[in-house]
Formats: structure tokens, C-alpha cells, sequence
């Protein structure tokens, strides 16, 4: 996998908000790929993790209660740790686990039917420690089907500017990103109780307490097909459940931003929360704790004061 030049256009403005601990070239990483019938394209995903430039220190298949996880093709990859649900809970809830079991810096998400350019976990912990931003993402390249040419789609930089003027936009692409799990803590992680659409969810909460960027270059490679979370006729971008969702969504990001701008506390909490879910290690090296404190979960943040004088962090 190698890395495109195109980059996309620049928008420099931002406004600092309250930071966190900060992420550098020596942040720890884990990535994690949750895994639904995924079978065809899981291991040219793996490939491209395991070929990063800055390499992961942990990589991390999430089965979601398949029933058969790829325990043949995860096989393949020594390096590569397999975990398992005995239900189908969908992605929010999968990631939001292993984070809570774990205490590594800083998270890399991928699909199971995508992949990365070489430098993509490069590039992202390079614009992390230069802007202080602790949920990063990049421009995409959209393969549609099995076309051999893909389409570039591209993100706004400055996701705290962007997000002022528009609070519901989706100013960043969840799978592109990596983020820090001190940011994740703060916010009382994920909406678990959500099957689609908790990346909005986050990131509508996120840019109220962090920097959140995207940088220019098109680091990730995202397959659009038939039978995905944003195809399926059940859960599809229009489908009428995901319509509604995105309506609350809306109402609740226009709240936070009006108490902004009026100096009130801004709704930080996750929307819809799901319990605790058990995970069996299938195959591969033990996800490593890497410090004791990890005993404590990722918790709901105390309310937050909106920082005076600045119109939506």
C-alpha cells in the first residue's frame, strides 16, 4: 500500500479549547477492526496495519457475534489478536470494551473491509503532536463495488470551525481516525446503546472539549458495497431509522451549540449506553494492560462549564 499526494483544501482557522494529555510520535496505539462477515477483504486490511511506517503496538480483530469468527485468516497474522462477542452488539459497543480493558494512548479505528496507505498512523501522530488534536482523522479514497478506480472525498481540516457553523455535520470519517483514549475517558466513551451513527454521536460531543482534526492527505481507502452498516436497507444513510436518529442527533448538537454561546454546560454525556460486554480471546497475543489503572473503566465526565469568551470549542 503506498501513499497518494493529493491533498485537500486548507481552512486554518481553529479555537483551543481544554486539552488533554497530549499525543506524540511515543504514544502507544492499539488498532482496533470490528469484524462482521468481513471474510473477502480482512486480510488486505490486516496487511495494511502491519505495514505501517510507525508501526501499532497492538492490533485488534472484534468479532461481532458472527458465529464463525476468521479465526483462518487472523491465523495468518501472528501479530494480530482475535477477540470474539457471543452477540451482535455492533461497533460502538465492541470498540468501547476494549478500550475500557485496556490502557494504551491512543486508538486507530479501521473496517474490516478497508484499508490504509503505509504512513497513515505516521501522518496522524505527526499533525497530533504538532496541533495538540487528540481525535485526528484523513481525507478518503471511496472504492465503489469492485471498480478499479476509487473517488476522492474530502473533510474540512479544522473540524472545531466547521462543526461552529454547522453543528450536525459529519465533519470527520470515524474509520479514518485515530483518537486518544483520555479523550474518550472525559466523555464517558461512546454511545454503546447505538448500532449506527455513534461516530456523529462522538464527535458532536467531541469537539467541545478538543481539538479535532483532519489532515490533508488521503490516507484511507474505504469500500463502498452491498450488505454494509450504510447499504443494508435496514440501517442505509436514508433509511428511515437512521433519519430519525440523525434528527435527535440534530436537535441535541444545536442545544450544546446555544449553550456555548450563551456561557451554560454543555450536554457531554453519551446519548444511548449499553452495558458491559465479555469478549473471548480467540487467537493470537494477549492484549497487553499495560498499567494497573486500567482496573478503572472509562466513566460518564462530571458536567463541563463552556469555556467563557469562545464560541463553540
Amino acid at each position: 500500500m503506498t501513499s497518494m499526494t493529493g491533498f485537500a483544501g486548507r481552512n486554518n482557522s481553529w479555537t483551543a479549547g481544554p486539552s488533554g494529555t497530549p499525543l506524540n510520535r511515543h504514544s502507544s496505539v492499539a488498532a482496533l477492526v470490528p469484524h462482521f462477515h468481513c471474510e473477502e477483504w480482512l486480510a488486505d486490511c490486516l496487511s495494511s496495519l502491519l505495514d505501517q511506517s510507525h508501526p501499532l503496538d497492538a492490533i485488534v480483530v472484534i468479532d461481532d457475534g458472527s458465529g464463525n469468527p476468521p479465526v483462518e485468516i487472523v491465523r495468518q497474522f501472528p501479530q494480530v489478536t482475535l477477540l470474539a462477542s457471543d452477540e451482535n452488539v455492533g461497533p460502538y459497543r465492541l470498540v468501547q470494551q476494549v478500550i475500557n480493558d485496556t490502557d494504551f494512548d491512543a486508538y486507530l479505528f479501521q473496517d474490516a473491509d478497508d484499508w490504509s496507505t503505509r504512513d497513515r498512523l505516521e501522518i496522524l501522530l505527526a499533525e497530533a503532536e504538532e496541533t495538540g488534536a487528540e481525535l485526528i482523522g484523513s481525507q478518503e479514497v471511496r472504492i465503489i463495488s469492485n471498480q478499479a478506480l476509487g473517488q476522492t472525498f474530502n473533510y474540512v481540516l479544522d473540524v472545531n470551525f466547521e462543526l461552529r457553523k454547522r453543528p450536525w455535520h459529519y465533519g470527520l470519517l470515524h474509520p479514518t481516525s485515530l483518537v486518544s483514549r483520555d479523550l474518550v475517558r472525559r466523555l464517558g466513551g461512546y454511545a454503546t446503546g447505538l448500532r449506527f451513527s455513534g461516530d456523529l454521536e462522538f464527535l458532536q460531543r467531541a469537539v467541545h472539549v478538543a481539538r479535532v482534526r483532519n489532515v490533508p492527505c488521503y490516507c484511507y481507502f474505504r469500500r463502498k458495497r452491498d450488505g454494509s452498516l450504510t447499504t443494508d436497507p435496514s440501517t442505509a444513510l436514508r433509511s428511515p431509522e437512521r433519519l430519525k436518529l440523525w434528527e435527535v442527533l440534530k436537535v441535541r448538537s444545536q442545544h450544546n451549540a446555544q449553550a456555548v454561546a450563551q456561557g451554560l454546560p454543555v450536554a457531554l454525556l453519551p446519548y444511548i449506553v449499553s452495558g458491559p460486554i465479555d469478549l473471548d480471546h480467540v487467537l493470537g497475543p494477549e492484549v497487553r494492560q499495560r498499567r494497573a489503572s486500567v482496573a478503572n473503566p472509562v466513566l460518564p465526565p462530571p458536567p463541563l462549564e463552556a469555556p467563557t469568551g469562545s464560541p463553540g470549542v
